[in-house]
């Protein structure tokens, strides 16, 4: 049974905000900001069912700031692309043997190191656990809407490393194998993803490369289970990042997108009782809300 939603029908935008006038064959360019959304320094190692409306999408001058991106020299991937996960510098340098009781999933190393096993699209990775061991709560299962097993998948992106940690690339690579890999075993039906934006500053924002290969790397059947992707207290970065995003995912999963400005009104939109929603989180919202 799907998430049932009732929204204005609104035809879904043909093009991204521009800045000036297009005409004349000139290329469509967006005014840069001072402030650069990648996170590191270098680049990191049926729609009208769906619930959601495409005006969630379009955001108002206030909202949203232009960026300098040339539209015309953007390559998009088709609905069926998927990508490849990044190799890691750290290989697996020492035999390895399984531990026991809650562990068992995971292997350790001589070092001393637990790694973890996952098959994505019928190729076997390995993640370093014992790195991501601050960051695992960025991924958590929040429960079911709807009839059958229709899952709440919840990203908090406070949990996100910030991108002065020791061997940030690194980290960022296992994590984007561990969340793709649990995903996949998380969703076994239709399912909905709630980002929560609040308490993450923009030194936790994920570089663009790292999103682009997340989403690419997604097997197909878990985009076209994806019902919603609800983002909650969405920053104006976070705005800009997605129309920046944009050209690079589908228009069917672009109308899957939906901005949610407080907690109330998620709860008026899925049941809520079972997210693991940090305490901080819930102060922010009380305040911004008053």
């Amino acid at each position: 049974c799907l998430l049932s939603l009732s929204f204005p029908s609104v035809a879904p935008p043909t093009s991204l905000a521009l800045s000036g006038t297009v005409g004349g064959g000139a290329k469509k360019r967006l005014v840069a900001p001072s402030l650069s959304l990648t996170l590191s320094r270098r680049d990191s190692h049926d729609p009208s069912n769906d619930g959601f409306s495409a005006a969630a999408l379009s955001a108002t001058p206030d909202d949203t700031p232009s960026l300098d991106i040339n539209l015309e020299a953007l390559e998009t991937p088709s609905d069926s692309e998927t990508g490849t996960l990044p190799d890691s510098s750290h290989e697996l340098e020492s035999p390895v043997e399984p531990t026991e009781g809650l562990m068992g999933l995971d292997q350790v190393d001589s070092k001393g190191r637990r790694w973890r096993r996952f098959c994505i699209s019928g190729h076997e990775y390995h993640v370093n656990m014992s790195v991501l061991e601050p960051y695992l709560q960025v991924l958590s299962h929040g429960g079911y809407y709807g009839d059958g097993m229709n899952a709440i998948i919840l990203f908090t992106s406070c949990y996100l490393p910030e991108n002065t940690v020791e061997d940030y690339d690194y980290v960022m690579d296992n994590l984007f194998r561990y969340i793709v890999g649990t995903l996949d075993l998380m969703v076994s039906e239709n399912y909905l993803l709630v980002y929560l934006c609040a308490m993450a500053p923009r030194n936790k924002l994920p570089a663009i490369k790292w999103l682009h290969q997340c989403y690419t790397s997604i097997d197909r059947r878990l985009k076209k289970d994806l019902k919603g992707l609800l983002v909650v207290h969405p920053a104006w970065y976070i705005r800009a990042l997605i129309t920046v995003v944009k050209p690079f995912i589908s228009d069917k999963f672009s109308r899957k997108i939906r901005f949610v400005q407080s907690l109330q009104q998620l709860s008026e939109l899925i049941p809520t009782d079972r997210l693991q929603i940090p305490d901080a989180i819930r102060q922010f919202d009380e305040k911004l809300n008053r």
